[in-house]
């Protein structure tokens, strides 16, 4: 962890410096709450709200005498943690403690912990490391950093969700990995655990392919509003260190190229491979070989058990009257040109089987029938026949629909100045996805969780991605961690007022729903550009 923790500290001084900027450590002290205050009588200011909380009198100071000690298992997070407390190293004999442990954590499940606070010192319970720095996230939400004391209290808590996502289309326009950092640590902080990144898509290819260098020196030019900007991509190196950022904070990177549609910067870069209509060819040998040996390579930057491989608004209408896909309908059975989008979604989902991984996209796959192990990202709430299909087919469905977990849709519709016809307030987000159908128990088991999807046709700033992030991350957050019974967006608001102030002291420009106009204004004012790439 420390050899880890100190490469990203060496990349990020190599790269940036330190006289404008600290490197990325563990955690960010900026990040951390200045008060924990009480947004009401008896309720701590916590996001998000744990499953169980009952405060006690008294509280434990964290002083010079205080040591993090850790069991074997949970050794990492408890150097986390001492880093983030800023603590003495482990000491069994410290006279006060803040104890991670596995003793009695038997029965809590992969992502759960049990803490307690008194005024001899600290334990916190949890099976498995993530536990353990879940249980952290919300030790560091306690502390009051002015007099470094921690409140008396017992928490139970445990997530909703095992999957709890928020998206980053980087094709549109392009965020590099300062921004990425720091998304990562808000996500950490609010205990979301998967970031799915949109690497390529019509506007740019960002992820550099040794193997096919046009993708980075013709694909990468341009962005939604500039065709002729120049490239912007990530390089390998670059990526791997996003991933390993990412998992220091217990999130998984998971890697998107979308396919067969929106496949406009791969086929500027390789016309060989071009279909028509932004889509590749399906009936040519060639464009598989492509996409094979490049994910073979996106494989090989990206650990995560899942690759995304999209398929979502396929535009088939340049594969007629095209000899090669006459040639390849009657090979196969088929009788019209769409019936290939079907072959093709089947084909990429179990090469990606094959690679080890488990193949995910977008609602529109469920129409092909791809083996049941691949995940439906549920997006189209328009569509409930389609969700439907998918949980009494079996497949594991992650749901995003765009009301209410599109991010790029305005949160208020006084600034709705664009062709959207959906608003997503953060109430909205908080509520979270309907259901549109009954489900069986088991159906119930298959949805993994929810996913927040921020797309950047219009978002090309930094501030702009910050007012359209947030709140609505934090309300995202609580909907994926907190259970029904334990919600409240009344309380939530009342809890959520501190960090709004906070924000704004950090110079990051949220949108407050209390003055939606002048939060626009500050965020579409302010002309501070994206962190500079690193190359």
């Amino acid at each position: 962890m420390t050899t880890l923790l100190s490469k990203i500290n060496q990349w990020w001084t190599r790269h940036h410096g330190t006289a404008h900027r600290s490197p990325p450590n563990l955690w960010s002290a900026t990040l951390l709450l200045p008060l924990a205050l009480r947004a009401s009588a008896g309720e701590l200011n916590l996001i998000p709200w744990p499953e169980s909380v009952e405060v006690l009198p008294g509280q434990f100071a964290l002083d010079a005498q205080t040591s993090v000690v850790a069991d074997a298992p949970l050794a990492t997070a408890g150097e986390q943690l001492r880093t983030l407390l800023k603590l003495n190293s482990p000491s069994v004999n410290a006279p006060r403690r803040v104890l991670l442990t596995t003793n009695g954590a038997a029965n809590l499940g992969a992502e759960a912990y049990q803490l307690e606070v008194n005024s001899q010192g600290v334990i916190l319970r949890a099976q498995t490391a993530a536990g353990a720095f879940y249980g952290s996230q919300t030790l560091r939400q306690l502390l009051n950093v002015d007099t470094r004391t921690l409140p008396a209290v017992k928490i139970t808590d445990a997530p909703r969700y095992v999957w709890r996502g928020l998206m980053l289309d980087v094709s549109r326009h392009f965020f590099d990995q300062a921004t990425i950092f720091r998304l990562l640590d808000w996500m950490a902080e609010y205990k979301l655990n998967r970031f799915h990144i949109h690497l390529a898509d019509d506007q740019g290819w960002r992820i550099a392919i040794n193997q096919y260098p046009e993708l980075t020196k013709l694909g990468a030019t341009g962005n939604f509003t500039d065709t002729n900007a120049a490239p912007r991509f990530f390089t390998q190196p670059e990526l791997k260190e996003i991933v390993a950022y990412a998992a220091c904070r217990y999130i998984v990177v998971v890697p998107e190229i979308d396919m067969p549609g929106h496949a406009g910067a791969a086929t500027r870069a390789y016309p060989e491979i071009d279909g028509g209509v932004h889509t590749y060819h399906p009936a040519r040998e060639a464009t598989y070989d492509f996409l094979q040996n490049m994910l073979r390579e996106v494989a090989t930057i990206f650990p995560s058990p899942w690759i995304h491989f999209g398929g979502d608004e396929v535009n088939s209408s340049g594969w007629k009257n095209d000899p090669q896909i006459t040639e390849k309908l009657k090979a196969e059975g088929l009788q019209q040109p769409q019936q290939l989008e079907g072959y093709f979604v089947r084909r990429m989902a179990k090469f990606i089987s094959q690679q080890g991984r488990v193949p995910m996209g977008w609602d529109e796959i469920t129409a092909a029938n791809p083996a049941t192990n691949t995940v439906i990202f549920w997006w189209r709430q328009n569509k409930p026949e389609v969700l439907a299909q998918a949980l009494a087919a079996g497949y594991p469905v992650v749901l995003t629909p765009r009301s209410p977990c599109y991010f790029d849709y305005p949160q208020d519709k006084s600034y709705q100045n664009f062709s959207w016809k959906l608003f997503n307030t953060p109430e909205a987000v908080y509520d979270g996805p309907k259901i549109p159908a009954p489900v069986t128990a088991l159906q119930q088991k298959n949805i993994l969780g929810v996913e927040g999807c921020v797309w950047t046709e219009r978002i090309a700033t930094v501030p702009y991605l910050e007012f359209m992030l947030l709140p609505r991350l934090t309300a995202l957050a609580e909907m994926a961690w907190t259970a029904d019974s334990q919600r409240d967006y009344g309380k939530f608001s009342a809890r959520l007022q501190p960090r709004l102030e906070q924000f704004h002291q950090q110079g990051i420009h949220p949108y407050n729903p209390a003055e939606p106009a002048e939060s626009l204004r500050e965020a579409t004012a302010t002309k501070k550009n994206q962190p500079t790439a690193s190359r």
